[in-house]
């Protein structure tokens, strides 16, 4: 049974643990509203990255006042675009020295780069800007904080996004899909693999580094439906939009119902206890296995190898 992870927060309290969280995409959506959980609970350092400056200063008066009686919480705004690899290492760059000496405990990953279909832009490395962000910046980011020192001891990086799905035929030499783009195939058929895709991608990336780095623990979570304030299903193509759109009728959550279950595992006493080793986990944290692709260690490593090319470590 899954935990009541709201009910368990009630009892939870950072105040006094000097934490120091990063949350990307912290402007808004999810990310917005687990940086405002953790000043809830007291949460000494949060440290928010987004590409808006004006939402970001917002967003850091919102978490000043946040702070519960008796704590007291330092927030910040990183300005960084992950759009590319020169604007990936830029910010983690930025957050490291955001952190300095004090380091991060929390790093959650919450930046949105959905599936875009047909409407494919790509970078100045030729990849696709949406999976850039979705997928390449994950582990761009959680990859050059472990090896760079960024990450105090027993850390925790989470990253919010689609988890479980697999493409099974996936070539690490075509992880923007453009020999699929080239056979035509209708927006909803390459939507789906791109989704498919970036879940394979993220999932092969965090088992990897939960292998090579067991000092810290990286967690994937599959939010499932968030009605986020600018959420909008047009941007799914054909009769996915209507799948959303009712989707967000009948079962979405808000992203501050939601925020409880990702800080659930970050502030929670009991959750290490509840939960036991596992690293994945659905809208409610029951575990979900890896999926068919990133179950295979050979798979996991060829991507690992073309991870590290394209971010400019290898």
């Amino acid at each position: 049974m899954p935990p009541n992870a709201a009910a368990a927060l009630q009892n939870a309290s950072l105040v006094g643990q000097n934490k120091t969280a990063v949350v990307v995409g912290g402007t808004r959506g999810i990310g917005g509203a687990v940086a405002r959980l953790l000043a809830k609970l007291g949460c000494s350092r949060i440290i928010i990255l987004g590409r808006g400056e004006k939402q970001g200063k917002d967003a850091v008066e919102i978490l000043k006042n946040r702070a519960p009686k008796g704590g007291k919480v330092e927030a910040e705004f990183v300005q960084g675009d992950l759009s590319d690899n020169k604007g990936m290492r830029s910010a983690a760059i930025a957050l490291q020295a955001a952190a300095g000496d004090a380091v991060i405990d929390y790093l959650i990953l919450c930046q949105n780069g959905s599936p875009a279909g047909l409407n494919i832009k790509y970078n100045a490395e030729g990849h696709d800007t949406a999976f850039a962000i979705q997928g390449i910046s994950r582990f761009s980011i959680a990859y050059l904080l472990t090896t760079r020192g960024g990450l105090a001891s027993n850390a925790m990086v989470m990253s919010i996004c689609n988890q479980g799905q697999s493409l099974d035929d996936l070539s690490v030499d075509d992880l923007s899909l453009k020999n699929r783009l080239e056979a035509r195939p209708s927006g909803p058929a390459l939507f789906m693999q791109q989704s498919k895709r970036d879940c394979t991608v993220i999932d092969s990336c965090f088992e990897e580094l939960n292998t090579r780095y067991p000092q810290y623990r990286y967690y994937s979570l599959f939010p499932g439906l968030v009605k986020t304030e600018e959420f909008d299903p047009s941007f799914a193509p054909g009769y996915l939009k209507w799948v959303m759109w009712l989707g967000i009728r009948l079962i979405a959550t808000t992203p501050d119902q939601y925020a409880n279950f990702p800080v659930y595992i970050l502030a929670s006493p009991e959750a290490q206890r509840t939960l036991g080793s596992g690293k994945y986990f659905d809208r409610r944290l029951n575990p979900t296995p890896l999926g068919k692709w990133a179950s295979d260690s050979k798979n996991r490593q060829a991507l690992w190898e073309k991870m590290a090319e394209i971010i400019g470590e290898k």
